[in-house]
């Protein structure tokens, strides 16, 4: 194994806590890596960090292998991912001001997220001049698939009823208390850390607009992941080691102090956001998952949703077919490899349909045992398919 040090970048988010964790509690030592984990101040600066050879990895948005890989948003250099760090995990924000507005429309909080949407809509009809304006971390994002998907449900176009900018997550906070936007979709701890500061106040969650969607992998650039694999292989171990550990309710309140430091927010809030228990929103068990529902496997179907959305987003390259460049980059066989040697069960499929569950079920795994998955609707009753 070379005694390299590798850099890891990372944004600071809660879902960041898997590589947290395997530094802290040595999952990378005793794979024999020496890591260094380097805080991104937003998005575009990890991307190009990881583009252009500064990180040999990162906690990525899970769109970012294949916008690289395309060239959308970014410069064309091929990335692929072999691992799934978190689901779920982000949450829409709202400020104050206009969170009293949806009251006045009726809007009590315990509304499903389509009701709410159609509550926004009666907002934007009384001034449609005025428009709102929502931030999100990247126009290549869940959060901005996310809720643009939402707004949709409720017949708001995204592009033409309300303004969309993009915002690094770290400055959301500051943004909405300046007035400066009226809302956000972003992952945690920034929703309940507006809630904590009494800026504003989270609303939807991304679990119940999709229930367990893959939120952030690990992406690592095409050229040193081939150059390197068996490095690559135990910097995968390392992270799934973690992720099994920190899926044990137990050790949730236990990690928040390291998340805490990393990320530079309040423990107290980013214990929050691990516990599920975020202000505003009713509590979540799976608000984040780590490991359980076989999390950490790149699923195809997650990658077609997220492609579909790119299309609908118009950001989709023409002849550029999704059933051939998601094998590519989303890399179900390397995973097993890594899981296989740690003796994790691993489905015998890389695609199975989305949408069509409200509990448990499961999948059969490659030794022909089943593996538990996670319910998986989406909200407004649609699925994925082949």
């Amino acid at each position: 194994m070379s005694g390299e040090n590798l850099n890891i970048g990372f944004v600071a988010l809660t879902d960041s806590a898997p590589l947290i964790i395997a530094r802290e509690l040595g999952f990378f030592a005793a794979e024999g890596l020496a890591v260094t984990l380097q805080k991104e101040p937003s998005w575009a600066s990890l991307r190009d960090h990881l583009l252009f050879g500064d990180l040999v990895a990162a906690h990525a948005l899970a769109p970012l292998p294949m916008a690289a890989t395309l060239g959308i948003a970014s410069p064309k250099i091929p990335v692929s991912t072999a691992l799934t760090l978190s689901l779920n995990g982000n949450a829409i924000t709202v400020s104050h001001a206009l969170h009293q507005r949806l009251r006045d429309t009726g809007f009590t909080g315990a509304e499903p997220a389509i009701a709410t949407a159609q509550a926004l809509r009666r907002i934007i009809e009384t001034e449609p001049a005025k428009k709102l304006r929502f931030a999100v971390v990247s126009p290549v994002s869940n959060h901005h698939y996310q809720l643009r998907h939402w707004l949709r449900a409720a017949s708001i176009d995204p592009d033409q009823d309300i303004q969309i900018t993009v915002v690094p997550p770290r400055h959301m906070v500051a943004a909405l208390r300046a007035g400066e936007i009226d809302g956000y979709c972003v992952g945690e701890p920034w929703g309940s850390l507006a809630a904590a500061e009494n800026v504003g106040i989270p609303i939807i969650s991304s679990y119940e607009l999709w229930n367990n969607l893959m939120e952030k992998v690990l992406a690592v650039r095409n050229d040193w992941s081939q150059r390197e694999p068996d490095l690559y292989l135990a910097m995968i171990r390392a992270i799934l080691t973690a992720s099994q550990w920190l899926d044990n309710p137990q050790h949730r309140l236990e990690a928040a102090p390291w998340v805490a430091a990393a990320i530079g927010v309040p423990r107290e809030v980013v214990a929050m956001a691990l516990t599920g228990n975020v202000p505003g929103l009713a509590q979540q068990e799976d608000f984040h998952v780590f490991a359980r529902y076989s999390a950490n496997f790149p699923w195809h179907s997650h990658a077609l949703w997220l492609a579909r959305q790119m299309q609908t987003a118009g950001q989709w390259p023409q002849g550029v077919y999704s059933e051939t460049l998601i094998p590519q980059v989303y890399r179900c066989d390397i995973y097993r490899q890594a899981a296989k040697a740690l003796r994790l069960p691993v489905p015998n499929t890389d695609f199975v349909d989305w949408g069509n569950h409200t509990q448990s079920w499961q999948v059969q795994s490659d030794d022909g045992h089943p593996v538990t998955m996670g319910p998986n609707l989406i909200f407004d009753g649609s699925t994925v398919t082949r």
